[in-house]
């Protein structure tokens, strides 16, 4: 759940698909009658009624499925909030052959290929995709990929520095609490993670 305030678009979601239930009883129930009453199974009046209903109830579930799938977490300003995380990378040995690497690089295969990430840090191990990681092996820290975030200046420097241009930055945006964000059931939840691998030179990835 995360957060209360998801409850809140839960209940929109449940009013939404009673009123469409409702919205069809209704519709149907009018055209019984019409044809009951007045011998006929079309009536302006009718026709009309139900247009408004059927626009309202699109309008809603327009509205609550854009708050809820189709939000663009880059846009949202101060609805989101974002941590970011430095740590230095684990040099690896490899399986005895003399070489030694701080990333490992698995490329798929397919129409689109996408690469996967392996790296090490203190005690632990990751593995990112290149949807949502980059490495950089250049003079910048910050490449291309990894300027559309935002990077404390000072840090980056600070990390290029004491450990050798090796290091990994992980930014993580999270949804705040919050009714508009519970509208869309996201409160509290993440929204986007982003892995920058910083190396010194592309001598230490391996290719697999």
């Amino acid at each position: 759940m995360k957060s209360t305030w998801n409850l809140v678009g839960m209940g929109i979601w449940l009013l939404v698909l009673i009123a469409l239930v409702w919205m069809v009883h209704d519709m149907r129930v009018r055209r019984i009658q019409l044809i009951v009453k007045e011998h006929h199974s079309f009536s302006w009046r009718n026709f009309t009624i139900s247009t408004i209903e059927l626009v309202a109830w699109l309008l809603v579930f327009g509205g609550m499925s854009y708050t809820t799938f189709f939000q663009n977490v880059n846009h949202l300003g101060d609805r989101v909030s974002q941590t970011t995380r430095y740590e230095p990378l684990v040099i690896n040995t490899g399986d005895g052959n003399g070489s030694s690497y701080y990333v490992t690089v698995n490329n798929s295969k397919g129409n689109k290929p996408i690469q996967t990430y392996t790296y090490l840090t203190e005690g632990e191990k990751y593995q990112v995709s290149s949807t949502d990681a980059t490495v950089s092996d250049g003079k910048k820290a910050i490449n291309l990929p990894a300027s559309a975030y935002k990077w404390d200046a000072k840090k980056v420097t600070k990390y290029d520095q004491r450990h050798q241009k090796a290091w990994v930055g992980v930014i993580e945006t999270t949804y705040k609490k919050s009714f508009v964000n519970g509208l869309g059931l996201h409160a509290g939840r993440l929204a986007d993670r982003f892995t920058l691998i910083r190396i010194p030179d592309h001598s230490f990835m391996l290719d697999q």
